[in-house]
């Protein structure tokens, strides 16, 4: 009788310990998934407006009329100045919205200091046509960056025949 009271208690001591042991791995389950849902995820920063974050200044083109009236224009090469007014900007990236230009040609820099002008030069590989705004000729970017991102639109004020 003794005997099987003994190895009652061991079945019952053991399945205690078997209990405890999940517990404690089941709390530690959960607060390890808890702890990693909570942690804010890297892509989710919140990032600055482009248009902005960035000054375009100094816009001009070649290109050529396609009427009398300079109502339209189609563009060959574009050039302009970017400042970063928001702060530094790194891993810079000019998108064009529009007009034919191959993924490598685009613009990049690896930083801009604050307040300091870039001068980015772009020839599109096909011409790029614009209608007239009040503002300029209108030419279409997306910037990417480490600190902002967004579309843009750089109004070019002056454009030179191409020749």
């Amino acid at each position: 009788m003794a005997k099987k009271a003994n190895v009652i208690r061991r079945k019952k001591r053991k399945l205690g310990r078997i209990i405890g042991i999940l517990s404690l791995v089941t709390t530690m389950i959960v607060i390890i998934t808890l702890s990693a849902l909570s942690q804010p995820k890297s892509g989710t920063i919140k990032k600055e407006q482009a248009d902005k974050y960035f000054m375009f200044s100094e816009a001009q083109a070649y290109a050529n009329a396609t009427d009398e009236t300079n109502s339209r224009i189609d563009i060959s090469e574009v050039y302009f100045n970017i400042t970063a007014v928001g702060g530094n900007a790194t891993h810079v990236l000019l998108q064009p919205a529009r007009g034919k230009l191959r993924q490598e040609l685009w613009p990049y820099y690896e930083k801009l200091i604050q307040n300091q002008t870039q001068k980015i030069f772009i020839t599109y590989e096909e011409l790029l046509p614009t209608l007239k705004k009040d503002e300029g000729y209108p030419v279409y970017f997306k910037i990417v960056c480490d600190e902002a991102e967004g579309n843009v639109i750089l109004y070019v004020t002056e454009f030179f025949p191409i020749g």
